[in-house]
């Protein structure tokens, strides 16, 4: 049995991917802080442990105490739109506190496995080439810079001390289990503005074009990443595919049967033009099927309409 160390695994992200492992192979450990929510990790096999990350002794302890193998780390207090006092905080509770943990996994030979932003560590550019993972790292916003920080730290803890890790820059997730009411995930967004009968707010005309990718391919690949141990690349993790906002609002009018109202505002300097992420590594180690754009965006709007009574 290989015992699994998720770094905020109860969100997002994190709870789908637990939900995909397989429990006669792996034990799962989540860390999360005493305040944070962990329902969605409800029904699901999994041993949690309340600790905050800048509490390392304990976080040593639980290592110990639990042979843990591999870490894999999801934490990230910030959105695009955050501001460099968030910033600060981030890298107060988040980064320095990870570059230690970095120090214990290298010691311990323990692998450090690291989700980082395949939407924002690349930055902006002119062209409509898809990023590979090669390009220069040129963030625009304090959360990619944030995320280009802790990939820097990985790969000087690796230089300096063998630090085995993986590093995967995911494009825009979406699926069941993500928050419509949130700030931030232009799918799950715009799904709970047509539930709650409100306009859906666009930055800029809408032409900015992003990667997305349903939140079961994602975790199926991300499993199939673990279980083959493949180690100390970089890679994109992202469908391959662009669709601009316009596109997807598009698409979510024919889903969903509603003709709903748009609102287009200024656009943000923290937001890049295009984004496609160059998937051609990441077939080197797994073999991918993606869900088409249509049937996922379906799926997940009729599972939230299923929650409301919408007519």
């Amino acid at each position: 049995m290989t015992d699994l160390l998720f770094i905020g695994g109860g969100g997002f992200i994190g709870s789908n991917i637990i939900s995909f492992f397989d429990s006669n192979k792996f034990r799962v450990h989540v860390l999360e802080p005493e305040f944070a929510n962990i329902s969605r990790l409800d029904n699901l096999d999994v041993i949690t442990h309340r600790c905050a990350l800048s509490d390392t002794e304990k976080i040593k302890q639980i290592i110990e105490n639990n042979d843990i193998c591999t870490i894999i780390h999801l934490v990230s207090t910030l959105i695009p739109g955050s501001t460099y006092e968030d910033y600060k905080n981030e890298f107060k509770n988040v980064i320095f506190p990870s570059i230690e943990l970095m120090e214990i996994c290298a010691n311990r030979k323990i692998k450090f496995v690291y989700f980082s932003s395949g939407g924002t560590i690349y930055g902006n550019r002119n062209d409509m080439k898809p990023f590979n993972e090669d390009d220069d790292m040129s963030p625009i916003s304090y959360y990619g810079w944030s995320k280009q920080m802790m990939e820097n730290s990985i790969l000087f803890k690796h230089r300096t001390a063998g630090l085995k890790y993986l590093i995967v820059r995911p494009s825009n997730p979406y699926g069941h289990g993500q928050n419509i009411h949130a700030k931030q995930g232009l799918v799950a967004v715009a799904i709970g503005k047509i539930i709650d009968k409100l306009p859906v707010e666009v930055w800029g005309d809408g032409s900015a074009i992003r990667d997305y990718i349903y939140i079961d391919d994602l975790a199926k690949i991300f499993c199939m990443l673990i279980e083959r141990d493949i180690s100390n690349v970089t890679l994109n993790l992202g469908s391959g595919r662009g669709y601009s906002v316009n596109d997807v609002l598009a698409f979510l009018k024919i889903v969903s049967g509603i003709d709903y109202k748009i609102e287009y505002n200024n656009p943000r300097p923290v937001d890049v033009s295009n984004m496609v992420l160059d998937v051609e590594n990441l077939k080197k180690y797994v073999d991918i099927e993606f869900t088409s754009f249509m049937d996922g965006v379906k799926i997940f709007f009729d599972e939230e309409k299923s929650k409301y009574d919408i007519k």
